[in-house]
């Protein structure tokens, strides 16, 4: 206890021992970190990724089927398809859909951003239960 002018006995906490807060403190590192990364994509896949950010954050709320544990295949390429759509301007020859390269970015970026809120979703349950 730390006696305080005025205010009698007062304990005194320690802020850097806190609990939680080296948590909260990793993952504002963890974050900073995946946004600096994003920074350095080039602009076909930073475009991408402001659609799929756009996806995952209609579908960021408890019980969504991208925080199940095996999430629906057909429903992550629907969303895939959905960018595709949005982004097929970009494509240079016509082809299969699923051949392209541009397709293949999309899921790839779509699996690591969904990959990355599922762990920060799981990381904050954990914090908070």
């Amino acid at each position: 206890m730390a006696v305080r002018e005025g205010l009698g006995d007062l304990p005194v906490f320690d802020h850097s021992i806190l609990p939680g807060r080296q948590n909260v403190m990793q993952e504002e590192i963890e974050e900073d970190d995946y946004q600096y990364i994003t920074k350095m994509y080039p602009a076909v896949a930073r475009e991408i990724l402001e659609l799929i950010e756009d996806s995952c954050d209609r579908l960021e709320y408890e019980g969504s089927m991208m925080f199940d544990q095996y999430m629906d295949r057909t429903s992550v390429l629907g969303m895939a398809d959905k960018i595709y759509d949005k982004m097929k301007y970009r494509e240079k020859e016509e082809g299969m859909k699923k051949d392209s390269m541009l397709y293949q970015m999309i899921l790839v970026l779509l699996g690591g951003e969904m990959c990355h809120r599922r762990c920060r979703y799981r990381r904050k349950k954990r914090m908070f239960s």
